[in-house]
Parts: C-alpha cells; sequence; structure tokens
C-alpha cells in the first residue's frame, strides 16, 4: 500500500477524488527496477498492471535468433501489463528498464475485490485503460498508413 498523495499528479489517477485516491491507494504496491532488469518476458501469464512514475522501459518482441528487438519505449506516467491485466493471459511482449524505473502496480486479484464495493472507481480506471488502448491502436494505425503510402509512393 502506499499513500494517496503519491498518486495525485498522476495523469492515470486524474479523475479519481480524494477519497477515490484513497481507496485505490490501498491496492496499489511500488515496484523499483534497475537499468537492465527484465520486467517480464513475453509469453509469460501475468495479471498486473504497472504505472511507471519515473523512468523509462522498452517493449521487447523476441527475434528469429531468440534476440530482442525494441519496438517502443515507455517513460514517465506511461502504463503497461494493461492487456495481461485484463485478460490474465500471457504477455505479448517483452518489458526491460532502460533506466533505473519507479513503478506503481495493480494486481488483477486485488483490483477485482473493488468491483461490487466500489463500482466508480473501477470503472474509471477501466475507462484509462481503454483510452490507452484506444492511443497505441491509433497509433499503429497511423504508423501503418504512413508506411503504406511510403511503399506505395516508392512503386510510382
Amino acid at each position: 500500500m502506499i499513500e494517496p498523495g503519491d498518486l495525485r499528479g498522476l495523469e492515470f489517477f486524474d479523475d479519481l477524488t480524494d477519497n477515490e485516491l484513497e481507496v485505490i491507494s490501498e491496492i496499489v504496491n511500488k515496484k523499483d527496477f534497475t537499468t537492465g532488469e527484465t520486467v517480464f518476458k513475453e509469453n509469460v501469464v501475468g495479471s498486473s498492471l504497472y504505472i511507471i512514475k519515473k523512468g523509462e522501459v522498452k517493449v521487447c518482441k523476441e527475434g528469429p535468433g531468440g534476440e530482442l528487438v525494441t519496438i517502443t519505449l515507455l517513460k514517465d506516467e506511461d502504463i503497461f501489463g494493461e492487456m495481461s491485466f485484463l485478460d490474465e493471459r500471457t504477455h505479448s511482449s517483452s518489458i526491460v528498464a532502460v533506466s533505473d524505473v519507479e513503478t506503481y502496480v495493480i494486481e488483477k486479484a486485488d483490483f477485482d475485490k473493488l468491483v461490487d464495493a466500489h463500482p466508480r472507481v473501477v470503472y474509471k480506471l477501466m475507462k484509462n485503460i481503454v483510452f490507452t488502448v484506444h492511443a497505441i491502436v491509433k497509433g499503429m494505425n497511423l504508423r501503418y498508413i504512413d508506411m503504406m503510402n511510403y511503399m506505395w509512393g516508392r512503386q510510382r
């Protein structure tokens, strides 16, 4: 458990009231990682949501030779692990600390306990997760369109 004030100012928790921050702070834990440390590996089952308080991680996929290929970088206030948090399936990528990283972690089992007692808090956090996933998909779509335009432009 961390102090509710520690969550204030993080964009992910911006729309929570002081009372709601109090509720959610009871299930949020702090976890730090050192430079080069693997937070989790691709294809391993996960159920944790990570919010980066400070630092940077890289999102990696395993290449054909087993090497890690960096897909993107995440920094302060970004979240990761959201899909496995929601469906409790395997991670689609590995996460590796690029710098020393401070994170806040919410476990799915703890989050699920809030559903009946604090549905409004759960709704707000789920909404924030959906907005994050939407932003990721939108960014991927834009990069795909840019790539297609580049390819078509080169063929003419």
